[in-house]
């Protein structure tokens, strides 16, 4: 589990629930700057779309820095599309 700030908030997030979460949405086209991305059963989720889903976030409350950080530290695997 981590345990993150943003926006003076904390959060809780585990893997699993990433997962979970996942499991329950399909990925969005990468548009604009987006280029990072998590597979999850065989799907590209920009990470951005993943810790919104999961926190309720808009895109705008946080930067793809954060993102990244977050799901480096579950152990997710950032991968850049070429």
């Amino acid at each position: 589990m981590v345990v993150f700030v943003i926006r003076g908030k904390e959060y809780n997030i585990d893997k699993e629930t990433i997962e979970k979460t996942l499991d329950k949405i399909e990925p969005e086209p990468f548009k604009g700057r987006a280029k990072y991305y998590i597979e999850h059963k065989g799907k590209k989720y920009p990470i951005k779309q993943v810790i919104a889903a999961v926190t309720g976030l808009p895109r705008v409350g946080f930067t793809a820095t954060d993102a990244y950080k977050i799901l480096t530290k579950l152990g997710f695997e950032i991968k850049e599309l070429k």
